[in-house]
């Protein structure tokens, strides 16, 4: 297969590039103006890459007249919920307005095209215990900027597929972790401070509340679902990938120091603590696991093993 992979530089999106080459597809990609390429430097001479702004009409129909694809993975985001609510206007230019663009230039120059939608579990919102494990069909009430853009794309998608008779699915992600995540995110930052400290630095770990629960999984796990989805999801249907249950940001944190080959020290940052929290999250993937036989497969010790020792590997290359 021929596949455009948007958002390919960043954290899932690098990884998509990975394993769609390991499947043996011709893979393109888009990045942002002014955006690090790192996570594909090892990739670069095997894929085609075009930089340019999805939240502008012409650049994705550029890239799409450029060649025919039989899937459009569309992965690029502001995926911080921070970022997003720094930035209300251009969170929702780019998580919403790309997305309304690059379906746009489908329907026009590819309409029979497959298009994967990465939206994101945030768009749940609170869910009550007694609604857990959190399936496809519970209500979206996002209570973050970043949710309500996720939101709003999934509903904007739809006319595509009622109206236009396109080819759509979308992906419900919970959070994922692994090598290359940016150190906004908490089982990275808690990895890379192991790190640094395994290195010579100040002997502290500094954190936020430890008392939220996530539902965690491998970023590999998920865009192996990604790609599962492009293959056989139904179209206009939501899949949620989870692992099924959820663990505290304590138990990843207590994960990474039992790892440490030095003692360390843990401290509270209060400029770490999140104002609009979520306080647990588990999903359920019968769907995804019904539909194309998708399940979690790499376990969260390995996960964060490998995090680490990613961190571990970038702080001597930077040396």
């Amino acid at each position: 297969m021929r596949v455009l992979i948007t958002g390919s530089e960043g954290f899932a999106g690098s990884h998509l590039v990975e394993h769609c080459l390991a499947e043996g597809d011709e893979v393109w990609g888009t990045c942002a103006p002014g955006a690090r390429a790192t996570n594909l430097s090892h990739l670069l001479d095997q894929i085609t890459v075009r930089v340019g702004d999805l939240s502008t009409h012409n650049f994705i129909h550029g890239v799409l007249n450029e060649t025919r694809f039989d899937v459009i993975y569309h992965l690029a985001a502001v995926s911080f919920v921070p970022d997003s609510e720094r930035g209300p206007a251009r969170a929702y230019e780019i998580n919403v307005l790309a997305g309304i663009h690059t379906l746009e230039a489908v329907r026009t120059e590819h309409k029979h095209a497959k298009v994967v939608l990465a939206s994101s579990a945030e768009v749940y919102g609170h869910v009550r215990p007694e609604e857990m494990p959190i399936k496809e069909t519970q209500p979206i009430a996002p209570v973050n900027i970043y949710a309500s853009g996720k939101a709003a794309l999934e509903l904007a998608a739809h006319p595509f597929v009622t109206s236009y008779g396109m080819n759509v699915t979308i992906a419900r992600p919970f959070n994922h972790t692994g090598p290359r995540q940016r150190t906004d995110f908490v089982c990275s930052t808690f990895a890379q401070q192991v790190a640094k400290i395994e290195a010579g630095g100040e002997k502290v770990i500094h954190v936020g509340d430890l008392s939220p629960k996530r539902d965690f999984s491998d970023v590999r796990d998920i865009v192996r679902g990604y790609r599962l989805l492009a293959m056989h999801g139904e179209t206009g249907v939501a899949y949620n990938l989870a692992s099924g249950h959820s663990v505290s940001v304590k138990e990843v944190l207590d994960t990474l120091v039992q790892m440490s080959r030095v003692k360390v020290e843990v401290k509270t940052d209060p400029k770490r603590v999140r104002q609009t929290q979520v306080m647990d999250v588990r999903g359920s993937y019968d769907r995804i696991h019904q539909r194309c036989g998708w399940k979690p497969e790499v376990p969260l010790e390995k996960t964060l093993r490998d995090l680490l020792n990613w961190h571990r590997d970038s702080i001597v290359r930077r040396a």
